[in-house]
């Protein structure tokens, strides 16, 4: 992985909001804008969209979600990185139509689409920069990319859970499947950059890897409220602490927490 700070973001975004305030979490509008910081460095921040209206895709219809994020500060002058992932989304089972991905990081570059035909049991890859070209992956039926999981968990309940329950999801990421798990573990009262927030503090369970220091090296703050998205997350890497903070929150142009919040 080229500039972690980042991809590990874009990573964390298949949990990042895993609870909604209606019985469909792909909500119209919705725009989430996220700073974050390596130690005591300005990093990077991204942004998280839905589209306002749904299209038809086939017989089903589906909501577009945008992620884009860029470096900023220090890590700009010297590994600037512009990062795009999307989705189209079926309204109705929150699963994966369609996904394009898009990346720019310092010299490297990277553009990949899938087609989820999970009916049939496999997704279809087309990347530039693979070879073959075109090729396809078995799944199960329920298989998810990063941000149809960031919103299919969306529905389950957190707040009433007791310390130490969980849940987990099959995602793709890079032509390869993780099982991701999150494991609540009590209620905090946090400061945000909106003041005080009541919260629920959660920890990510991850495959074992190279970035991390240990399994549960990811601890994600979500608002104890109607809106419950996520507030703050830290991550213990083997190079230092990675902090997102949310900064923004708009449902349809309508400003949530930070009446005068800009990125």
């Amino acid at each position: 992985m080229k500039n972690q700070t980042l991809v590990i973001f874009l990573f964390l975004c298949s949990f990042l909001s895993l609870y909604g305030q209606e019985n469909n979490a792909l909500i119209a509008g919705e725009n989430l804008k996220y700073r974050i910081h390596l130690g005591f460095i300005n990093a990077a921040e991204a942004t998280i969209k839905s589209s306002a209206n749904t299209s038809n895709w086939g017989d089903k219809k589906v909501r577009k979600v945008e992620i884009e994020g860029k470096t900023t500060g220090v890590l700009e002058l010297f590994s600037p990185l512009r990062d795009y992932w999307s989705a189209n989304i079926d309204t109705e089972t929150l699963l994966p139509i369609k996904t394009e991905m898009r990346k720019r990081e310092g010299r490297y570059r990277k553009e990949e689409t899938v087609l989820y035909q999970m009916d049939k049991g496999f997704a279809r890859i087309t990347s530039p920069q693979n070879k073959p070209v075109t090729s396809t992956m078995a799944g199960p039926k329920d298989l998810l990319d990063l941000i149809s999981a960031y919103y299919f968990l969306r529905n389950k309940p957190v707040s009433d859970k007791k310390p130490g329950s969980r849940w987990s999801a099959q995602v793709l990421v890079d032509s390869k499947i993780y099982e991701l798990v999150l494991v609540v573990k009590a209620k905090e009262t946090i400061e945000t950059e909106a003041g005080k927030k009541a919260s629920i503090k959660t920890n990510i369970l991850l495959p074992k890897n190279n970035l991390f220091k240990e399994e549960d090296a990811i601890r994600l703050w979500i608002s104890d409220d109607d809106y419950q998205v996520p507030l703050k997350v830290q991550v213990n890497l083997k190079i230092g602490f990675l902090t997102i903070d949310l900064v923004d929150y708009t449902i349809a142009g309508k400003k949530i927490y930070f009446p005068k919040a800009s990125l």
